[in-house]
């Protein structure tokens, strides 16, 4: 059931940088699942895909506790990047580093290979579920770039981003996932969403996610 469950929910798009204008066709699929979240979820999400390199995940598997809207842009327009920021100042809820020593992590066990080869996920390190650290703290996705899988820590992310957290709620919201406990969250954040903007000023990368567990 997981594997058909990661067959059909699972997509992912990626696209090279190659100097060509982004296709109609790749712009109305952006769209069509973008579409297929709450707007609730997904109204911090740009209107439609601009920047090469790109990628887009959607995952609807929920067994796994793991459901989520991603889109990953490089080498976005510094312009860009700064009219971004400035529009967020004050939207914002909390504000993380990547290099930040705790962080409250959905789904951190997971892995690009366990995700790729449909394994059932292993909780190495049972301790790392709940911490004393976590008590005040918003969660965020384990960032695996499907497309550009780099990092090795549980983050899946290198330094330098800002992380805004822009909403965060426990339990479940949305009809469409009744989701069962997340045995890799903390029980106060056993389901639950997330929503927010990753940004790397210096490596002009931004990343918007929607997540739900």
């Amino acid at each position: 059931m997981k594997k058909l469950l990661l067959l059909f929910g699972f997509s992912m798009l990626i696209f090279s940088c190659n100097g060509q204008s982004i296709s109609k066709k790749t712009k109305e699929k952006y769209i069509r699942y973008k579409n297929e979240f709450n707007r609730e979820l997904t109204n911090h999400f740009p209107n439609q895909v601009t920047s090469f390199p790109n990628s887009i995940v959607k995952n609807k598997d929920l067994s796994n506790n793991n459901v989520c809207f991603m889109l990953y842009e490089y080498k976005v327009d510094r312009n860009t990047i700064d009219s971004l920021i400035s529009h967020i100042q004050n939207k914002y809820i909390a504000k993380y580093k990547s290099e930040d020593k705790c962080l409250l992590i959905v789904n951190r066990f997971d892995t690009f290979e366990s995700l790729e080869k449909m394994e059932a996920t292993i909780i190495k390190d049972s301790t790392k579920i709940n911490q004393d650290c976590y008590k005040n703290l918003y969660p965020i996705p384990n960032f695996i770039d499907y497309s550009y899988p780099k990092e090795n820590n549980e983050l899946k992310l290198e330094a330098g981003f800002d992380i805004y957290i822009l909403e965060a709620k426990s339990g479940n919201y949305f009809k469409e996932f009744e989701l069962l406990p997340n045995p890799q969250m903390p029980k106060e954040w056993e389901n639950g969403y997330s929503k927010g903007i990753a940004i790397n000023s210096k490596n002009k990368t931004l990343i918007f996610w929607g997540l739900i567990w």
